[in-house]
């Protein structure tokens, strides 16, 4: 009676959310790689003729972005690229929170990628209509924008974690014989096409599972404040841990840009063979100097930050990957493990293929009930003999 209830959760849970997961794990099959094929459709954007002098002020760059975009789009955020082949971004977005729709939830949102030693401007990027951002809105919320599509990946994703559980039970065989071991550990590839899909939804989605369930939890976090919150409280021992506060500087109604310069100076002698440099301008009269150092291609957890007083760019505080510990450790890995960079490149290839596993499962479940259902309805309406 219980597994017939569990397979009717999983049977019309499957069909309700169905669409959701193919579009979540497609999409998400395509950002695994997104960095890679954004730097070979952008090439000359994202790099320059390899320079020996030293780049100018970063208070002069930003100027020459925020110019370049006009006094109604803000510059709020800048990654900087040690090696001397790239060029640096500089970021202005907005969002809405309650907008319907992904033109309506974001504002406005460019990217301006400037040549760091000649201040030259080699490309300004309506981020809003860009290939990889509408891949990666679809992924978060539909392109229906935070409020509405976010809650429905979220909730769907949610479910899905469900019927990955309630698969394992529909998967688990009554009994542990040869004949049904073979059943459940094995894809008939030459049996017929009935078989073979139902092999690929029964025996992939058992072997995806743990991962599957990694990729949809790590989601998860990002949906939903409990899921963070009970994650690290999981990762801190069960204690429940204070959260690390961003320092304040002291009062000053504009940044100064000496403080500024000095600052991405001081981080990028301490830091010459990191990858990226990410410098967040925050609002408030009180908010420091913010830069994120990421060592490794590819790799957030693997990081430093620091955070300088905005009026004369005297170092405030610093902490990175080799100094944080359990809840707040895990975190910092999140997206990482969410993407599958957390190993390199073997790794975001095994997500990739958990994706698209994730992907085809409710399309082969989708099939199976099809089939049945016709199968069903075509004995009810064959005629009695007489």
């Amino acid at each position: 009676m219980l597994k017939k209830l569990i397979h009717w959760l999983h049977l019309w849970l499957g069909m309700v959310t169905g669409v959701v997961v193919l579009i979540v794990s497609i999409t998400g099959c395509i950002y695994v790689f997104a960095d890679e094929l954004k730097e070979t459709f952008y090439h000359d954007r994202f790099f320059i003729e390899a320079s020996n002098i030293a780049p100018m002020p970063m208070s002069v760059l930003r100027d020459r972005a925020q110019e370049a975009l006009g006094s109604s789009y803000q510059i709020s955020r800048s990654e900087v690229y040690p090696a001397n082949d790239r060029s640096w971004v500089f970021r202005a977005s907005e969002t809405n929170p309650d907008g319907i729709g992904h033109w309506n939830y974001y504002t406005y949102y460019y990217r301006v990628y400037i040549n760091p030693y000649t201040g030259e401007v080699i490309h300004i990027e309506n981020s809003r209509n860009e290939f990889f951002q509408l891949v990666l809105s679809a992924h978060m919320n539909l392109l229906l924008g935070d409020k509405i599509g976010g809650a429905i990946v979220g909730y769907s994703t949610l479910i899905f974690v469900f019927l990955l559980l309630s698969g394992l039970v529909l998967w688990w065989p009554k009994k542990w014989r040869m004949s049904s071991i073979k059943k459940s550990f094995f894809i008939k590839w030459k049996g017929s096409p009935r078989r073979l899909n139902y092999d690929l939804h029964n025996t992939a989605g058992f072997y995806a599972l743990l991962p599957a369930l990694i990729l949809a939890i790590t989601g998860l976090i990002y949906s939903f404040t409990w899921v963070d919150n009970s994650m690290q409280y999981i990762f801190d021992g069960g204690k429940k841990i204070e959260k690390r506060e961003i320092p304040k500087s002291m009062p000053a109604d504009e940044l100064a840009y000496d403080a500024l310069d000095q600052s991405l100076i001081t981080v990028l002698q301490k830091h010459p063979t990191a990858d990226l440099l990410s410098l967040r301008f925050r609002k408030g009269d009180t908010a420091p100097i913010d830069i994120q150092v990421r060592f490794e291609k590819r790799k957030t957890h693997l990081f430093a930050w620091y955070y300088f007083d905005r009026n004369n760019g005297n170092f405030l505080m610093s902490y990175g990957s080799d100094t944080v510990k359990g809840g707040e450790k895990f975190r910092t890995m999140n997206f990482d493990l969410h993407v599958g960079s957390i190993g390199g490149m073997p790794t975001r290839i095994f997500a990739f293929l958990i994706s698209l596993i994730s992907a085809s499962l409710p399309v082969t479940g989708f099939i199976i009930w099809y089939k049945r259902h016709k199968k069903v309805k075509g004995r009810r309406l064959k005629p009695s003999v007489s």
